[in-house]
C-alpha cells in the first residue's frame, strides 16, 4: 500500500511550480482564443457544433486537428484560398506545445 498516492503527489507538485506546463489548461487558453477569433461571430453562426468542440477540446492535438474542420467552414464564407491562410496564420500560436514534426509537416505542404 502506498502511503502518498500519485494523484496528491503530483497536485503538490504543481502548487509548489510556479511555471505554466506545457500541457496545462492554461496554455492552451491563448491558442483557443486564436481559433475562437478566426472563426468570428459568422462562423459560430453557421457551424456551432464547430464553436462548442473548440471551446471544450482539452489538448492541444484536439485543437491541431480541428483546424481541417475550421478551414471547412471558413471556406463556405471566404472562400477556400483566404480559410487555408487564415488557419495557417494560426500556427504560430501552436509553437512549443505541438511536436516538432507535426510543425514542420505543415509547412512542407505550402
Amino acid at each position: 500500500m502506498r502511503w502518498i498516492k500519485p494523484g496528491l503527489r503530483n497536485s503538490i507538485s504543481a502548487l509548489l511550480g510556479t511555471e505554466v506546463r506545457t500541457d496545462s489548461p492554461e496554455a492552451l487558453e491563448p491558442v483557443r482564443k486564436a481559433m475562437l477569433d478566426a472563426l468570428g461571430e459568422e462562423g459560430a453562426r453557421i457551424s456551432p457544433r464547430l464553436k462548442n468542440r473548440l471551446m471544450y477540446l482539452h489538448d492541444v492535438h484536439a485543437l491541431w486537428y480541428a483546424r481541417s474542420e475550421m478551414v471547412a467552414v471558413l471556406s463556405s464564407l471566404h472562400g477556400e484560398a483566404k480559410a487555408v491562410d487564415t488557419v495557417q496564420s494560426l500556427s504560430p500560436a501552436f509553437q512549443g506545445l505541438l511536436p516538432r514534426s507535426l510543425m514542420d509537416s505543415c509547412r512542407m505542404r505550402r
